[in-house]
C-alpha cells in the first residue's frame, strides 16, 4: 500500500500540539479553502463517552467516528473515518470506513526534540481502486498537508503571543459566517469558549438568541468579549429597499448589542464591532488613515452611522473597537472566491481602468486582528484592517491570475459593470481606496501575508 509523509518542526511542545488537534475547531482551522467539506456528524469516542452531542466535535479519542460529505469537481462523496487508536500527546490514528479508497490509514504522529519543540509527522497509507488516481491522491496530498502545516504554524504563533493571559469567552454575532467560522475555531484552537449569537432559538446551551429588536441579554452576563461580524449582504444590486437591508442590519442590529451590554451587572471587558474601509469613500488619488474624514457616498454613510451605533456601550465605559475591513483574500467565499471560477477558465482580467485601489487583507491576518484586539487594551476605536500593501485592481488581478497558472487579460470593461450592477458595480467594483493601517502598526501587529502573492498562492494551493 503506497505510504505518504509530511514532516514538519514546531517551536512547541509534543503535549501542546496534541492538545491544539484535540480541541473542536481544529478540523476547521486545517480543511484547507478549496476543499468543500462538511462535517454531518462526530461521535466522540473514550473520551467524550458521556459529554452532550455538541461537545463531542473535535474529539481525537479511540472510537470517534466521523461523517463527512465533500465534493471532487462535481461529485459528491461520502467519507466515514474511525479514531481506531490515540495515546497522548503521541498519536492518534484514523482509518476509512467508507469512502473513496480502498484503503485509508493516517497516523498522526508528535514526535519531542527537546522540552519546548518537537516534529509533527503525517504518515497516510493509500490504496485506490483498481490502483488508478495514485499520482492525483499524491499531488492533493501535497498541496493539501503544505496548507495545514503552514496554517498550524500561523496559528499557534498567534496564540502564543497571549499565551500568559487567561483564557476568554467570546461571544460572536455572524459565527456561522465566511469570516466568522474559521474566527470560532480560531478561538477555539487556542482555549478559548466561544458562543454564537445565533438568529433562531436553539437547544444548545452555547448559542445566544438575538436579532436586531431583541437579544437574550441575560446569557451575555460575565462575557469577557462580544465580537460583532453580522449584516446583510452588500453585494447585489442597491435597489431602494436594498439599501435599506444594508444600513438596518447593521445600525439596529449594534444599537441593539449596545444596549443589552451596557444594562449587563458585568459587562465585557471589550466590544469589537465590525465596520468596513467604505467609510473613507473612494478616491484614486487619496490614502486614508484613521484620522481622515468620513466618505461622502452611500457607504461611507452607513459605516458612520454603523459606527455610531455602538455608542451606548463606549459610554458605559466597555472598549469599543471598529475594525475596518477591506477586501478579505479567502478562495472559501466572498468576493475572491466568486472571482475563482472565470479566472481559473483564464477569463478574468482587469475591471475597468484597472487603476482603482484595492485594499485587502488575508483571512488569517484578520482572525489575527481581532485576537489582537481582544488583547491588548491600548487599541480603541476605529483601527484599519487591511494590508500595509494595497495593490491595483490590475496589480490583482495579474496576481491571482498567476497563483492559478491563468492568463488574466480579459478586461470587463466599466459600462458592463454600471449595466449589470448599478450602483454597487460602480462602487465596489470600479472605484477604490488606498487604506493605510496606522493604527494596526503603532501597536506593533504582525502581518503574516503582507504580500497578495504569497497570500493568493497559500489560499490557492
Amino acid at each position: 500500500m503506497p505510504k505518504w509523509r509530511k514532516v514538519s518542526d514546531f517551536p512547541y511542545s509534543a503535549e501542546h500540539l496534541y492538545s491544539w488537534h484535540a480541541r473542536n475547531g481544529a478540523f476547521v482551522r486545517l480543511t484547507p479553502p478549496w476543499e468543500k467539506i462538511k462535517i454531518v456528524s462526530w461521535k466522540g469516542g473514550e473520551a467524550t463517552e458521556n459529554l452532550p452531542e455538541l461537545q463531542q466535535i473535535g474529539d481525537i479519542s479511540k472510537g470517534a467516528l466521523i461523517k463527512l460529505q465533500m465534493k471532487v469537481g462535481p461529485f459528491p462523496l461520502r467519507f466515514h473515518a474511525e479514531h481506531v487508536d490515540a495515546k497522548s500527546p503521541s498519536f492518534f490514528t484514523d482509518v476509512q470506513r467508507k469512502g473513496p479508497f480502498a484503503e485509508w490509514k493516517h497516523v498522526h504522529r508528535f514526535v519531542p526534540v527537546g522540552k519546548h519543540s518537537s516534529q509533527m509527522d503525517d504518515d497516510i497509507f493509500f490504496r485506490m481502486p483498481f490502483g488508478l488516481g495514485n499520482w492525483f491522491t499524491t499531488n492533493k496530498l501535497e498541496k493539501t498537508f503544505a496548507f495545514r502545516h503552514r496554517r498550524l504554524q500561523n496559528d499557534l504563533a498567534r496564540h502564543s503571543q497571549f499565551a500568559d493571559q487567561p483564557r476568554l469567552t467570546v461571544a460572536i454575532t455572524g459565527a456561522s459566517g465566511l469570516i466568522g467560522r474559521q474566527l470560532s475555531a480560531f478561538l477555539r484552537t487556542g482555549g478559548h469558549r466561544v458562543l454564537s449569537m445565533v438568529r433562531r432559538k436553539t437547544n444548545n446551551p452555547e448559542d445566544i438568541f438575538w436579532s436586531p429588536q431583541q437579544i437574550e441579554t441575560e446569557k451575555l452576563e460575565g462575557v469577557d468579549a462580544v465580537i460583532h461580524l453580522a449584516g446583510e449582504t452588500i453585494a447585489s444590486r442597491w435597489t431602494k429597499s436594498k439599501k435599506e437591508k444594508i444600513k438596518n442590519s447593521r445600525v439596529l442590529g449594534t444599537q441593539c448589542i449596545a444596549k443589552a451590554l451596557a444594562s449587563l451587572k458585568n459587562p465585557p471587558k471589550v466590544f469589537i464591532s465590525a465596520s468596513a474601509v467604505g467609510f473613507y469613500g473612494t478616491s484614486q488619488t487619496a490614502s486614508f488613515d484613521e484620522k481622515s474624514p468620513v466618505g461622502d457616498d452611500f457607504l461611507a454613510e452607513v459605516c458612520q452611522q454603523w459606527e455610531a451605533a455602538a455608542e451606548p456601550a463606549r459610554v458605559a465605559g466597555i472598549r469599543v473597537v471598529h475594525p475596518r475591513i477591506g477586501l478579505v483574500v479567502t478562495t472559501a467565499g466572498g468576493a475572491v472566491g466568486k472571482m475563482l471560477f472565470p479566472f481559473s477558465m483564464g477569463l478574468g482580467g482587469p475591471v475597468g481602468s484597472g487603476k482603482q485601489w484595492m485594499s485587502w487583507i488575508a483571512l488569517d491576518d484578520l482572525l489575527g486582528v481581532f485576537y489582537h484586539c481582544l488583547f491588548d487594551s491600548s487599541v480603541v476605536g476605529p483601527i484599519n484592517a487591511v494590508s500595509p500593501n494595497s495593490v491595483t485592481n490590475k496589480q490583482f488581478t495579474t496576481a491571482l491570475g498567476q497563483a492559478l497558472r491563468r492568463p488574466a487579460v480579459l478586461p470587463l470593461p466599466s459600462f458592463v459593470v454600471k449595466l449589470m450592477f448599478g450602483e454597487m458595480g460602480k462602487t465596489l467594483l470600479l472605484e477604490g481606496a488606498k487604506v493605510l493601517p496606522n493604527a494596526l502598526q503603532q501597536s506593533n501587529f504582525k502581518w503574516f501575508f503582507p504580500s497578495l502573492k504569497e497570500s493568493l498562492s497559500f489560499e490557492c494551493g
